[in-house]
C-alpha cells in the first residue's frame, strides 16, 4: 500500500515513516519544505512538496492511503490551527474523495469538542470540526486519539477505549505504532478510539476494538 504521510516532518510523523519503512507499506512524505528533504533521502522514503494551505491533489494523487500526521505546532498562532488542523484537513480529505484514496487515518487528540473551553480550546476545537467533517466524508477511516504526547520509548503497551474524553500521557512511538497498524486491521475502519499508555499489547487492543 502506497502510504501518504501529511506533515512529515513531524515528531510522530518522522516515527510514523520509520516503521513504514520497515513495514510492507510504501511511505510518500508529504512536507512543505524543500529543506526537509535530506533525512528522507537517507531513509529511501520519497518526497513531496505541498502546503495545506493550498491545494495538495498532486500528493495525493496515485496513493492508497493517507494518514494524515500534521498539525500547526505550539509556537504558531490560533489562526494557523484553523488554517492547518481544521481546513488543511478537510482540504486533504476532499483531496483524497476527488482521487480515489479511500483509506484515512487520522492522528486527532482527546478532549476534542466543537464546544471545548479547555486550556487549548481552539486546538480542541479546530480537530474536532475536522474530526466530525471526516466521519460525513464516507472515506474509510480511523480517527486516534491520543493523550499528552511524550517522548518516551515505545513499549506497545496501551489503553485503547471509544470514549474519546479523559486523560493521560501517550508516547509519540506508541501512536506511530499504532497508525501503522491500522493500516493492517479493517476492524478500524470508521471508528474512533483514545490511546493511552497502558498494560494491554497494541495489537491485542487494536483487535479488541
Amino acid at each position: 500500500m502506497k502510504v501518504l504521510v501529511i506533515g512529515a516532518n513531524g515528531n510522530t510523523a518522522k516515527r510514523v515513516i520509520r516503521r513504514l519503512t520497515e513495514s510492507e507499506h510504501d511511505a510518500v512524505a508529504m512536507i512543505r519544505n524543500s529543506s526537509q528533504r535530506a533525512n528522507l533521502d537517507k531513509l529511501g522514503v520519497p518526497t513531496v512538496l505541498a502546503d495545506l494551505e493550498y491545494p495538495i491533489d498532486h500528493a495525493v494523487e496515485g496513493c492508497d492511503a493517507i494518514i494524515f500526521a500534521a498539525g500547526s505546532g505550539g509556537k504558531t498562532g490560533k489562526d494557523k490551527t484553523v488554517l492547518i488542523d481544521h481546513i488543511g484537513a478537510i482540504r486533504s480529505m476532499v483531496a483524497a474523495q476527488v482521487h480515489g484514496v479511500q483509506r484515512y487515518i487520522m492522528l486527532s487528540s482527546i478532549n476534542n469538542d466543537v464546544n471545548s473551553q479547555s486550556r487549548i480550546a481552539h486546538y480542541h476545537r479546530a480537530k474536532a470540526h475536522a474530526d466530525n467533517h471526516l466521519v460525513e466524508t464516507g472515506l474509510d477511516y480511523t480517527i486516534v486519539c491520543p493523550g499528552g504526547l511524550t517522548d518516551e520509548p515505545s513499549s506497545e503497551l496501551v489503553t485503547i477505549a471509544t470514549e474519546l474524553q479523559g486523560s493521560g500521557m501517550t508516547s509519540r512511538e506508541n501512536v506511530a505504532a499504532a497508525l501503522v497498524a491500522c493500516l493492517d486491521y479493517d476492524n478500524t475502519i470508521r471508528k474512533s478510539f483514545s490511546l493511552i499508555d497502558g498494560k494491554t499489547p497494541l495489537a491485542q487492543a487494536i483487535k479488541a476494538l
